[in-house]
Formats: structure tokens, C-alpha cells, sequence
């Protein structure tokens, strides 16, 4: 499954969109979707994949390798990291995004009552479908 096919960006989120980009592959690097070594699509076809500029998606790798994630052979491609940092947790990820749905809540000016009550209808929803949410 292509990277594009298992999450979408959001322009209209506020979020910067290599920031989506780089949470989503953590994520998947961090949950097994991508494995050990598994080549990643190259900087130039993310690009031509998610409509965004080649930078942008280069800004990406190159955070991403200076974190531990993944690494570039010159010439060969970009691979996924064999010992993954500590912060590729799936909970580290979930805790980044409650920050930031918390921060939104709180910008918004909802009260913790009023977040939780939204948080629990959609976890009931994904609950009830079963599925596993591909952000």
C-alpha cells in the first residue's frame, strides 16, 4: 500500500504540512507498517504523490533521518532504520496528537468536559466500525 493511499493531508488543519507528513510516517514506521530496511518511496515521487512541493517533502527525510528513523544509501534510496528511536512509540504519537487537539480545545475555549465528550463519541464510532484509523 502506498503512503498516499493510507493517509491524507489536510490543508485546512492549521498543522504545516510537512509536520503532517512527518507524524504519519512516524507513525507508521513506529506501528510496523513500514519495516526494518523496507525501502521508502523516493523525495521526488512523495511529491508528485501528495501534490506538494519537492522541498517540502525533502525537509521531511531530512528530519527524519537526523531523528533515527530512516537513512539514505547515496544513489540506492531512503530505507527505514533498524533500531528505531524510543519516541517511534505509537504512544508517543497518540500523546502528540492529544496535545495538539487539547491546544485547539483550549483555543477554541471548550471546556475539559466538552473535549472528552467529543473524544469519547468518535472513539465510540471507530469502536463500533472495528477499523483501525489510518490518519
Amino acid at each position: 500500500m502506498e503512503p498516499s493511499d493510507i493517509f491524507q493531508i489536510d490543508e485546512s488543519s492549521g498543522v504545516p504540512i510537512w509536520i503532517q507528513i512527518r507524524k504519519r510516517l512516524i507513525y507508521l514506521i513506529g506501528s510496523g507498517h513500514f519495516k526494518s530496511s523496507e525501502r521508502l518511496p523516493s523525495v521526488r515521487e512523495m511529491s508528485v504523490r501528495f501534490g506538494v512541493n519537492y522541498n517540502t517533502i525533502n525537509k521531511v527525510y531530512q528530519d527524519l533521518e537526523r531523528d533515527g528513523y530512516i537513512y539514505t544509501k547515496r544513489g540506492l534510496g531512503t530505507y527505514v532504520a533498524e533500531g528505531l528511536p524510543e519516541s517511534a512509540s505509537i504512544d508517543d504519537d497518540i500523546a502528540s496528537m492529544a496535545d495538539e487537539l487539547s491546544s485547539r480545545a483550549v483555543e477554541k475555549g471548550m471546556s475539559l468536559g466538552d473535549l472528552l465528550e467529543i473524544v469519547r463519541v468518535h472513539y465510540s464510532r471507530a469502536a463500533a466500525r472495528g477499523a483501525r484509523s489510518d490518519l
